[in-house]
């Protein structure tokens, strides 16, 4: 009896479709390109959900979750990266940010006690979803990967 066996993609597609085919452009697009969009933010910011009206696909909330300490300076963010995010888009895809405050796990303070930010947990280039093809497979893998390991 000889098993054949399937690739991971194969598996997941069909489990993995039926969520990412409601994600839609937007989302996909914030998601895949926050680095650019938060520019100096990116590193204790992470785009978590993103909500739209059922009749709509603008005027949307996004939830941005924030590295504990930074949310004052994110909250004054907000203009700026609702400004950068509707730029892309041409007309108000996102009306509301939602600022939620946890730690992401990634500050670190040095041998010199100087306090450095490294994205670890997000790091998309060490995840094993960044050897597939860019799209909203590609992206439903990294967000389920990114969520098994904030839950360690």
């Amino acid at each position: 009896m000889i098993l054949k066996m399937k690739p991971l993609v194969k598996i997941t597609e069909n489990i993995v479709e039926k969520s990412v085919s409601r994600l839609g452009a937007i989302q996909t697009h914030i998601f895949l390109n926050w680095k650019n969009i938060a520019g100096q933010y990116a590193d204790v910011t992470f785009p978590d959900k993103i909500k739209f009206d059922k009749k709509k696909n603008s005027e949307g909330l996004i939830i941005i979750k924030v590295q504990n300490g930074f949310g004052p300076e994110i909250q004054l963010a907000i203009p700026f990266l609702l400004n950068q995010i509707n730029s892309r888009f041409g007309y108000k895809a996102i009306m509301k940010i939602k600022i939620v405050q946890i730690d992401l796990g990634y500050v670190h303070v040095n041998n010199d006690h100087n306090v450095t930010i490294e994205n670890t947990l997000i790091d998309k280039d060490n995840l094993i979803s960044s050897n597939l093809p860019d799209g909203e497979l590609k992206l439903a893998m990294q967000e389920f990967e990114i969520s098994r390991k904030l839950k360690k």
